[in-house]
């Protein structure tokens, strides 16, 4: 532990000033794939010194990754207040409509933020706009929010003479208030945040580290740094900890500000709402003598690809599969929306194929029918319950009461019917197939 223990304050978020082990925080990405991303930062002098993009490039380049970026940050531009606003910059505008962009980054002026009257006046409404503006030319660019951080001091912030903050007492108080303004927006737009500012608090509280510049306001090179790890985090989606590049700090610093950047970002990914636009591919296979069943628990998105590992696919919500060997096979969904993709993979063995077999009992159950009436006799089973009837291909195609061990159906059509038979106690019974 790095740092010592801290609390989340009612009202604020403030980091756990702990770090987490990364084995907990990102299992599945410590091994993933050399990544191209392609970014616009606009921005201001925040993100022009010590270079920011050009860090976290070389952060990138460290792990095997690739980074492009344009950079339009002009010194004190903000989002909406004219003529220094990026919403009417006719640069930024043209930057935004060109195609390719993985993300869009915007930063506030450093001040604007945390002054009522221009966060709610200048900063929001432009951030809408922008958003827009990056959704219509770019519907799968991401826009994120670069969470920048308050003045060593605190102090009153001036943008205008008429434009004035409270008085903060410290640092602490017045990055609540950033960190406020940044989170309100990014939560009403759904949008990503970086979250620089915390993950300088991480430090600053737990350290005592220098991270401001001689001015109180601008990054060193430490600041610089760390902010650079929070923007590898969040667009590459890999800790930074244990990155070869450490822009000539020395190594326990380097360190130390990586595992920072770590802990903020993936500690707390949800609340900085990252890959809140991405589906989960989620499913429950069971298996009934030679038959899959799949239970769809997949969120966020509307189309969806199955292999059952035989040569065989579907493109259906909940399809219902039929093996024609004994084996094990790997099934995999992979679940899309209009940009994005998740895949989930589960295993499952096949001890019996060609054979309809009653669960738990001697006797095979057998379903004859439908005929040319729709009615349904079960040889073997004299009972009630429910019928389920697919489609070869797993489309469900009716659900009927079964009593006395009879039933019938509106479903009648000709060639390969999959069923399944359920007691009164809901338990299946039987399942398989039959041909009409």
């Amino acid at each position: 532990m790095l740092f010592p223990e801290k609390h989340i304050h009612p009202g604020n978020f403030r980091p756990r000033a702990v770090l987490l082990p990364l084995c907990l925080l990102v299992p599945a990405l410590l091994f993933s794939q050399p990544l191209l991303r392609k970014a616009l930062f606009l921005g201001n002098s925040y993100t022009y010194a010590n270079n920011l993009p050009g860090l976290v490039a070389s952060l990138a380049r460290a792990s095997g990754d690739s980074l492009f970026s344009v950079s339009h940050s002009p010194g004190s531009y903000t989002l909406g207040w004219r003529p220094t606003a990026h919403v009417a910059d006719t640069i930024s505008l043209a930057l935004v409509s060109q195609p390719g962009w993985n993300f869009v980054i915007l930063q506030e002026q450093s001040q604007v933020p945390a002054i009522g009257r221009l966060r709610d006046s200048c900063m929001y409404p432009a951030s809408r706009i922008l958003y827009d503006s990056v959704k219509s030319a770019n519907p799968c660019s991401r826009v994120l929010f670069y969470l920048t951080w308050g003045r060593r001091f605190g102090g009153i912030q001036c943008f205008l003479p008429n434009y004035c903050s409270p008085d903060f007492a410290d640092f602490n108080q017045m990055q609540d208030s950033v960190t406020r303004a940044y989170k309100s927006i990014a939560d009403s737009l759904a949008a990503w945040i970086a979250p620089v500012g915390e993950s300088w608090r991480l430090v600053i509280n737990g350290t005592g580290m220098v991270l401001h510049d001689v001015d109180d306001s601008h990054p060193n090179l430490k600041g610089s740094y760390l902010g650079a790890c929070v923007f590898y985090d969040v667009m590459f989606g890999k800790p930074s900890a244990g990155n070869t590049f450490s822009a000539g700090l020395t190594p326990d610093t380097a360190a130390l500000l990586q595992h920072a950047a770590d802990s903020v970002t993936f500690g707390y990914a949800a609340h900085w709402n990252l890959n809140n636009d991405v589906p989960v591919a989620e499913f429950v296979p069971t298996i009934s003598t030679d038959t899959l069943y799949t239970n769809n628990l997949s969120t966020g998105a509307g189309n969806w690809s199955w292999d059952f590992g035989d040569g065989s696919t579907s493109t259906l919500f909940e399809p219902v599969h039929i093996y024609s060997s004994t084996g094990a096979y790997s099934i995999k969904l992979r679940a899309c929306n209009g940009c994005f993709c998740d895949s989930a993979t589960r295993h499952v063995s096949i001890c019996t194929a060609g054979v309809v077999r009653a669960i738990g009992g001697n006797q095979p159950v057998r379903m004859i029918g439908p005929d040319d009436s729709g009615n349904i006799l079960f040889l073997n089973y004299p009972g009630n319950g429910t019928l389920y009837l697919y489609s070869a291909g797993g489309e469900w195609l009716d659900t009927c009461p079964v009593s006395s061990g009879k039933t019938k159906t509106a479903a009648i059509c000709n060639g390969l019917l999959l069923w399944k038979l359920a007691g009164s106690d809901h338990k299946e019974v039987a399942g398989g197939k039959t041909m009409r």
